[in-house]
């Protein structure tokens, strides 16, 4: 798996934690045949914002997170590491 990349071409995150959420919510988003822009708008997000969400970004409030995972039919769920 690659990482995603931000504009200057280097990992959104080396967080593999951020990476696979972003991948998720991007994967349901994309399954849905939503555009981030009406994601966005429906969740109370900026759409770069979202893109950030996707791209496995760090520095997203958990606000923002939750209520895109929402807008999408998801459930963020704590659960206890390996």
């Amino acid at each position: 798996m690659t990482k995603p990349r931000n504009k200057q071409g280097k990992p959104a995150s080396d967080d593999p934690v951020l990476i696979a959420l972003g991948e998720q919510i991007a994967s349901r988003r994309r399954a849905s045949g939503r555009l981030q822009q009406d994601v966005a708008d429906a969740a109370g997000v900026s759409r770069s914002t979202l893109h950030t969400i996707e791209h496995g970004g760090a520095g997203v409030r958990w606000e923002k997170v939750i209520s895109v995972a929402h807008t999408l039919g998801l459930k963020v769920v704590l659960a206890e590491s390996d």
